[in-house]
């Protein structure tokens, strides 16, 4: 298979990263980092091994001004790198033998860079791999660089907000198909089994989430159960899904049979509140704490002063991780490029999620091609 051509922004990693920092080669490990710098994909199993730190599965990228990046993967990882990275320059190792750490240290010694400035993310490492690559090149300046890399990856080229687009679209496509079709007694786990399979059949490389009723007495994240959506009950989802290796996340409520007046008035409020933020505080400049605060604040206003401690977060190569998290107290800013998804809950269970591109004078709506305006009826 021909390998695709790099998507991460050159131009902005070379000023920030290569430039301004000063830094002579970056090593990385993160999964926000390892995929965003060499298209890697970390479907399921990966994914996991990858977010723990102190997996000896890890991935590693290590790149420097002007030469090729190097791509350090296990041998169980190798497959998928090799199927998906734009990187040439693979290094296997042999998980719980080899040291991918000692291997990022060579790879720096062929380039003559063991003694130079190099950028780590020192955040995600653990203490026993911090002073391995420490052992490993005692004469190098180890510089954190995981807020740099941050800013750089958000920053969207045209390229990767078109796959963003299209992972939404496909998402809403595959909600609409489960909707339309859903009639009362079917299942949670039926109805998620068919999300899952939509999905997939429409091309994502893989998926997870939630499709929970309003009966179920865990109501979030407690695992689909047997439980049927009868007349009258509410269906509320939380999907992730990956289409050239870049993350959708959106959701979306139904309710099976016509709304009651309390169901229309509750999911009024939610669409209000949503849509009030991406019209009056979703902008360049407002700090990520601007957009929660007005999210509470609006909360209260119409009645409902509990509030979730978390309105969005961005997204790109990652899902839920992707800084800035818009929570309390983060001074972190939009920008022009960013690709955020705004999520604000009420009540403890009206939820809608979509993924909005900010822009030099607002934000546009990516993921709409599915009708929130109302709540969607099912059993039709």
């Amino acid at each position: 298979m021909s390998r695709a051509t790099p998507l991460y922004n050159e131009s902005e990693l070379a000023k920030t990263v290569f430039g301004k920092a000063g830094l002579d080669a970056i090593i990385v490990r993160s999964g926000q980092n390892v995929a965003y710098l060499s298209g890697m994909r970390f479907p399921g199993t990966l994914g996991r091994l990858q977010d723990f730190v102190h997996s000896p599965r890890g991935a590693i990228v290590v790149m420097s001004p002007n030469e090729e990046p190097t791509l350090i993967v296990s041998r169980i990882a190798a497959g998928v790198a090799r199927q998906w990275s734009w990187v040439e320059d693979l290094s296997e190792f042999t998980e719980y033998i080899d040291s991918p750490y000692a291997l990022a240290a060579s790879a720096l010694r062929k380039r003559r860079l063991a003694d130079k400035r190099i950028g780590i993310e020192r955040r995600l490492m653990t203490a026993t791999q911090w002073e391995g690559l420490r052992a490993e090149l005692p004469r190098a300046e180890l510089v954190d660089c995981t807020d740099l890399l941050e800013g750089v990856r958000n920053m969207k080229t045209a390229s990767e907000v078109a796959i963003l687009k299209h992972g939404a679209d496909v998402q809403d496509d595959a909600y609409l198909e489960v909707f339309q079709s859903a009639r009362a007694g079917d299942t949670e786990r039926e109805l998620h089994a068919r999300m899952i399979a939509g999905l997939l059949r429409r091309g994502v490389e893989s998926a997870h989430g939630i499709m929970q009723s309003s009966r179920n007495p865990v109501t979030v994240y407690g695992g689909e159960s047997d439980v049927p959506v009868e007349q009258g009950d509410l269906l509320r989802t939380d999907y992730v899904s990956y289409s050239e290796g870049y993350a959708a996340n959106l959701t979306r409520m139904a309710v099976m049979g016509p709304p009651s007046p309390a169901q229309q008035e509750r999911y009024a409020i939610l669409v209000d509140i949503h849509r009030g933020l991406i019209s009056h505080t979703i902008r360049p400049g407002a700090t990520a704490a601007d957009v929660y605060d007005s999210y509470r604040q609006r909360c209260v206003d119409a009645g409902y002063p509990k509030v979730n401690s978390l309105v969005g977060h961005h997204v790109g190569v990652w899902w839920h991780q992707e800084e800035p998290m818009l929570v309390p107290g983060e001074p972190r800013t939009l920008e022009p490029g960013m690709v955020i998804c705004l999520e604000p809950v009420v009540d403890g269970y009206w939820h809608l999620q979509d993924e909005l591109l900010i822009t030099a004078h607002g934000c546009d709506l990516l993921s709409d091609r599915f009708d929130t305006d109302t709540l969607f009826v099912m059993g039709g």
